[in-house]
């Protein structure tokens, strides 16, 4: 099995990991994004800070909330409000997030892979998915998967060799090779 060749492979499609890969893309670099579910956007799409935050303003839309200082104390914009009501309108924004997302990660020519990554050596992962494994070497990896990074004692973040994805301060380094 030959492995595919990027300067950057980013595990993880949150905020960080796509950040750090249209970052280094713009810098030219051929960088490809891997994420274990079918659809980019970590945590913060499916099931963090969009879904909750759309369910807060499905309710006060549909109850009319906001409305009746203007409308009186009696408006609703919905007499009774189901949950099949607000979980349509979570979704419907949660799949016009992850087309934003996709779109942007295309216009900037990252190559979106899914399944889960694992380290065959430091620049290889192996990456398994419904259809099987394939390989992808990356000159330089980053790890932006979970809501703050998780760190193995066996794996020393040093700031050199090893990064986590906290500013793009560390792209001054990616920058110099």
């Amino acid at each position: 099995m030959e492995a595919n060749e990027y300067d950057l492979v980013v595990i993880g499609s949150g905020p960080a990991g796509q950040k750090g890969a249209i970052c280094a893309a713009k810098m030219r670099k051929k960088v490809a994004i891997i994420d274990r579910k079918k659809s980019v956007g970590g945590v913060c799409v499916h099931t963090g800070t969009i879904p909750s935050k759309t369910l807060r303003e499905a309710v006060l839309y549909l109850s009319g909330f906001r409305q009746r200082t203007f409308y009186g104390r009696g408006y609703a914009l919905k007499d009774r409000i189901a949950m099949s009501d607000l979980i349509f309108r979570a979704e419907s924004v949660m799949a016009r997030e992850v087309e934003v997302i996709k779109s942007q990660l295309r216009r900037n020519y990252v190559t979106i892979l899914d399944g889960n990554a694992r380290f065959l050596d430091p620049n290889t992962l192996e990456i398994r998915n419904d259809e099987g494994a394939q390989l992808v070497r990356g000159q330089h990896i980053l790890i932006a998967c979970g809501t703050r990074p998780a760190h193995s004692a066996d794996i020393p973040v040093d700031g050199n060799e090893f990064l986590t994805p906290i500013r793009c301060t560390v792209w001054k380094k990616f920058q110099e090779t």
